[in-house]
């Protein structure tokens, strides 16, 4: 499989698609039409909301970093060299997906957006289906049991331990 045109993960839309046009059409919907259940506690929220919005950028950073050690891209149109498993990896098999929802929910605090709260789930979902099914089969594919044990091992989106 290696070095065919067809050595890629079957995504459909480029995954910071999918979250540029959830967030965008939250925050379209948020300021056509703001829903404001709570104005107060900005303390409260710059925190939580900057706290999540952090965790997010570091989860990015130690997740690019390993990947680019490892000469493996992060797009996934392009094909997977080596399965990375150090950084951000050893706690998430997508950290980047994450981070991503992580960035979104914190974006979400911040303003209290009650749209951007409802399209956590989506980007939930839409990565999941979109993005993470496709690349996990075509890594079990290419890669075989070395893919299958660390998938036993990490979890999807989290793992303590």
């Amino acid at each position: 499989m290696t070095g065919t045109s067809k050595d890629r993960a079957a995504v459909p839309i480029p995954p910071p698609l999918i979250f540029f046009l959830i967030l965008g059409t939250g925050l379209m919907l948020e300021f056509l039409f703001p829903f404001k259940l709570l104005n107060g506690f900005w303390v409260v929220r710059v925190v939580v909301g900057g706290f999540l919005m952090l965790i997010s950028g570091l989860f990015a950073i130690f997740a690019l970093l390993p990947m680019h050690k490892r000469k493996t891209p992060f797009d996934p149109s392009k094909p997977t060299m080596k399965i990375v498993k150090e950084g951000a990896f050893r706690f998430s098999r997508n950290p980047l997906y994450l981070s991503l929802v992580l960035l979104q929910g914190g974006m979400a605090v911040l303003i209290f957006s009650i749209w951007l709260f409802m399209g956590l789930p989506v980007l939930f979902f839409s990565l999941e289906f979109l993005a993470i099914r496709p690349e996990e089969a075509y890594l079990a594919g290419k890669f075989g049991r070395e893919y299958l044990d660390y998938q036993a091992s990490v979890g999807r989106w989290i793992s303590f331990h």
